[in-house]
């Protein structure tokens, strides 16, 4: 069976992709932003870059990978904080910023040293970008605190 294309060069980030009849569509090979415990303001300005260029591109998807790890000071996570931070960028961007519930998907990487949050933008011809491609650990150590989902709302 022949490749429906071909892998040309890589230019300023992008993979250049050849689908015949001369079209060339470029990949992201890097993120469109990475960011770990930041404060609300700074997360939510993060978010409207990204919300801004998901709008730019409303063929694009927004993948949200996040990686569950150690907190700002070194503090241990709570068992499902990952998960709680996640789903207030997920409802920022549906609610706050208009983007489409489709046209997000969120993947779990995991557990990393340090919690962070990746944000991709791929054509809709692109794969979803595989958390494998992150070194991560195969378990963390949590905080016996227990979790309140009202503490991660930070203005959704």
């Amino acid at each position: 069976m022949k490749n429906d294309f071909d892998r040309s060069r890589l230019i300023g980030g992008h993979a250049f992709y050849h689908f015949g009849r001369g079209a060339h569509v470029a990949f992201p090979q890097s993120p469109f932003d990475e960011f770990g415990d930041i404060k609300c303001e700074d997360e939510m300005a993060r978010l409207d870059n990204f919300a801004i260029r998901l709008q730019n591109q409303p063929r694009y998807r927004g993948e949200i990978i996040y990686f569950a790890g150690k907190m700002a000071g070194d503090r241990l996570p709570k068992r499902g904080e990952a998960e709680a931070r996640v789903e207030r960028i997920r409802l920022y961007l549906t609610k706050r910023r208009g983007i489409p519930p489709a046209s997000l998907v969120v993947i779990s990487g995991g557990y990393s040293t340090d919690f962070r949050i990746v944000l991709w933008d791929r054509p809709p011809q692109a794969g979803l970008v595989s958390p494998k491609d992150y070194p991560g650990l195969k378990e963390i150590r949590y905080s016996k605190a227990k979790l309140n989902r009202r503490d991660y709302r930070c203005g959704v």
